[in-house]
């Protein structure tokens, strides 16, 4: 990587883990099952409303075995909030049954164990890596994507190649800070549509400089 880009990926890198020192996902759990769950449920929905639906899905099933044998219906009426629920259920239940019946209920802290079960992508694979197990790991969700391209961490808006753009641009010990800064960025300031850039701290090292069309994904 040429000198400059170092340097600006320094800065950024500096600026937002300044900018948000708390850092962690929002989602609630106890355990590495959880989390997978949580996070699964969290496609196209709110931390916030999440973490209302997940105590009473694990209050009624508080296993791997006792969610992966349970009733369809009954999952889609506790999980409905979070939208999509027919497939959501169908997805927990299915990761939750093959953990049970296959691995003894436990979650094996490796990415392609996490990516081998049931409607686990990678995405969901790095939030279990890196706030389960406290791997670094680089979680690409829509905050990140978007921002990585803004910002010039990556060229592109397909997950995998931003994953492996900032793997390769950003050292391994960073990876957890800046992707939860990243998300923090997204949601508190670059948004979508009408991003904050007068308050925004790196606003001085943005490529963009306040414009943000965004390319198709390639």
């Amino acid at each position: 990587m040429p000198f400059k880009a170092q340097k600006h990926v320094r800065q950024v890198v500096g600026a937002l883990e300044k900018t948000y020192p708390d850092r962690g996902t929002a989602l609630e759990f106890s355990d590495p099952w959880q989390l997978l769950t949580a996070t699964i449920l969290s496609a196209q929905c709110t931390d916030v409303m999440v973490n209302k639906v997940t105590p009473h899905l694990f209050a009624a099933y508080p296993s791997p075995c006792a969610l992966g044998h349970a009733d369809t219906l009954a999952v889609e009426m506790i999980v409905k909030p979070t939208g999509f629920f027919h497939n959501k259920a169908k997805a927990i239940i299915a990761e939750s049954l093959e953990l049970c019946e296959k691995w003894g209920s436990r979650v094996t802290p490796e990415m392609d164990f996490l990516t081998g079960l049931p409607g686990v992508g990678r995405k969901t694979a790095n939030v279990v890596l890196a706030h389960a197990f406290g791997q670094q790991a680089v979680v690409v969700d829509t905050h990140v994507k978007r921002l990585a391209y803004r910002i010039g961490l990556s060229e592109s808006l397909v997950p995998e190649k931003v994953e492996q753009d900032i793997m390769a641009s950003v050292p391994k010990s960073h990876w957890n800070s800046l992707c939860d800064a990243l998300i923090a960025h997204g949601r508190s300031l670059c948004a979508a549509r009408k991003p904050k850039c007068s308050a925004c701290p790196i606003i001085l090292s943005c490529p963009r400089n306040g414009v943000h069309e965004e390319t198709p994904a390639r």
